[in-house]
This record gives structure tokens, sequence and C-alpha cells, in this order.
């Protein structure tokens, strides 16, 4: 993949983006959402006017999930705009089918004296 204005984020935490869109992505959810539900965010990505972090997001995880029919797009035309569109995702029965994660949490630290 190319380097895009934040380097290799998302990409460099796949693994996290993927465990969160399967548990985040059970319903349709815009990439804005997404990104922030699924992501680690970098100061980069933080401190910008506008939210390039969505369109990294889109297009370096979710549209190569769509293309493999892990993910299910739809859009919906912006109200007053003639171009504009809001995109959404949501899993397909395929991506739990192809995806499974065995997460283990650590345990509680205990006190160690």
């Amino acid at each position: 993949m190319s380097r895009g204005a934040h380097g290799h984020w998302p990409q460099q935490d796949a693994g996290i983006v993927l465990w969160s869109l399967s548990v985040a992505a059970s319903e349709w959810q815009a990439p804005d959402r997404l990104t922030r539900l699924c992501t680690i965010p970098i100061n980069g990505v933080l401190n910008t006017p506008w939210d390039t972090a969505s369109f990294a997001m889109e297009a370096r995880i979710l549209r190569p999930l769509l293309w493999f029919g892990l993910l299910e797009h739809r859009q919906e035309e912006i109200e007053g705009s003639r171009f504009g569109m809001r995109h959404f995702y949501r899993k397909t029965g395929l991506f739990d089918r192809f995806l499974a994660f065995d997460v283990q949490l650590e345990a509680a630290p205990a006190l160690r004296h």
C-alpha cells in the first residue's frame, strides 16, 4: 500500500482494527464512526483540520474488506448536495466465518510487595 497523509496508519494496527470491526460493525456504521471505534489514533490524525482519518480508514481497510465480501456497503444522498453521498458499512456473514479472534485479556494486576 502506498504512503498517505498519515504514513502507514491504520494498516500497522490491522489486527486491532479487524478485531474491533468484528465487534463494532454488526450494524450499519459510517466510516468516521468506525474510525473512532476501531483505530488507535496518532497525533497526525488528531491534529488535522479535516477528517483525513476516515478517508485513510476507508481506503486502506474498509474498501479492501468490501472487495473480498467481508463488508457490505450502502450509500445515501446528502440532502441539499448534488454530488455528496453518505457511506455506511457493516459486516457480512462471511466476516465472522473468515476471521476468528481468540483474545485473552491479562488478569488484573496483583499487589507486588
